[in-house]
């Protein structure tokens, strides 16, 4: 591919500012290509990322070999790190985010006390927590005593 340089270009008489040979345009197109092969494999990526960060919430922090020896070795340290921080922000808000990924049926629960804890107000009651006994709370109410369980009273 040989450009024509501005001596050339002078040399036989025409204008370098307006002039347009066919390098030009090889060189433009050819630029125009990189850049949009470039797009291509950006989207690539990120798409694969998006998969990555996404099976932590299907087959949990760590990956069945299967699925492993499909990714490479950046991809896996990817997935390992991205586990570790959402593992670390999970621990700082004491909540794990990987429970109840598909919302309940019934907005109410069955709940069984162990233990007594006595009279509780909720939302739009009060009700007895007394040892054996049985209640149909919301779920939202009743979260406060069961991640009470295996945990001493504060």
């Amino acid at each position: 591919m040989s450009l024509l340089c501005p001596r050339k270009i002078q040399e036989e008489g025409l204008d370098v500012q307006t002039t347009r040979n066919g390098d030009h345009y090889g060189a433009l197109i050819h630029h125009l290509a990189l850049v949009r092969n470039k797009r291509c494999l950006m989207t690539y990526v990120y798409s694969r990322a998006e998969i990555i960060s996404s099976l932590i919430w299907k087959v949990g922090p760590v990956l069945p070999h299967e699925i492993q020896e499909k990714l490479s070795h950046l991809e896996e340290d990817y997935f390992k790190k991205h586990s570790a921080a959402l593992k670390s922000y999970m621990s700082r808000l004491d909540l794990d985010l990987t429970v109840d990924m598909v919302p309940p049926k019934d907005p109410y629960i069955q709940v069984r006390v162990l233990d007594d804890i006595g009279v509780v107000l909720s939302d739009d009651k009060t009700t007895n927590f007394a040892r054996h006994s049985m209640h149909f709370l919301k779920r939202t109410d009743a979260e406060q005593f069961i991640s009470r369980v295996g945990r001493p009273a504060a």
